[in-house]
């Protein structure tokens, strides 16, 4: 009995190493991070995908001191939420594009409660966040992710990353990606209502027996609603871009943090 732990125990903590990175991958992506998965459907995710890419992977040569291979594992746990990062900023675009619409549409105080997050979001960006996850899904993208966790032992061997003097720019970058994509998304809405706005502000000060104020309400949503239905197609093309771009972006990560 001895003698076979002494076998096991080794390939239990090469795995134990996996599914550190598996787990801090899937922590960060927006649909499985919430609170409406539950924590034993998560747990068994990650364990069924180290299970399948057990034998893909060259599991690592574990670390005999035990302090050493928990700082390791916590390295492996980083690797997979700085991978899911990328994820997390696009869907953050999204959040971003709907709360300025949200906003300039009348919907600012008119919030749903995410049981994801635990939190009031604007209505607009859980529109743009629903219709993103069913674009990522068409595209394989879950697909992607896994592969992603194959090709990261390949730039990124297990106890291998280093935090390079330039990841700091490297993030900045993404987060200033976040905020163009929001504003692609939500510059014709804007716009159309900045127009809208001036119209009526027109109007009001040619008659002034309407109530622009109240007239403005009903104004601006329809024309909102109606530039997002027309420019649905464009939408889409930016996001099936943006979704198709991850992979790039995620690979930049990997070889920065491989490589630092």
């Amino acid at each position: 009995m001895t003698h076979t732990l002494q076998i096991a125990l080794p390939e239990f903590q090469g795995f134990l190493v996996l599914i550190s990175r598996i787990g801090g991958l899937l922590a960060a992506l927006p649909v499985l991070s919430g609170r409406v998965v539950p924590l034993k459907v998560k747990v068994g995710l990650v364990l069924a995908l180290g299970v399948l890419l057990a034998p893909l992977v060259r599991l690592p040569l574990v670390l005999s001191d035990p302090a050493a291979l928990a700082a390791g594992l916590v390295s492996e746990m980083a690797i997979g939420l700085t991978i899911g990062l990328a994820v997390r900023l696009f869907f953050g675009a999204l959040e971003l594009a709907g709360e300025m619409i949200g906003v300039q549409m009348g919907f600012g105080v008119v919030q749903l409660f995410d049981p994801a997050t635990a939190d009031h979001t604007p209505i607009i960006g859980q529109y743009f966040t629903l219709l993103a996850t069913l674009i990522f899904l068409s595209l394989n993208g879950h697909l992607l992710l896994v592969a992603t966790i194959l090709s990261s032992y390949e730039s990124i061997p297990a106890f291998g990353a280093s935090l390079p003097g330039g990841m700091g720019n490297d993030i900045l970058r993404l987060f200033q990606h976040m905020f163009m994509v929001g504003l692609k998304l939500a510059a014709p809405v804007l716009v159309v209502i900045l127009l809208i706005n001036i119209l009526l502000a027109l109007l009001g000060r040619a008659v002034s027996q309407i109530n622009v104020f109240v007239l403005s309400f009903p104004v601006t949503i329809a024309g909102g609603l109606a530039v997002m239905g027309l420019s649905m197609p464009f939408v889409v093309e930016l996001l099936v871009r943006e979704i198709e771009q991850l992979q790039f972006t995620i690979e930049g990560l990997m070889k920065a943090l491989g490589h630092g």
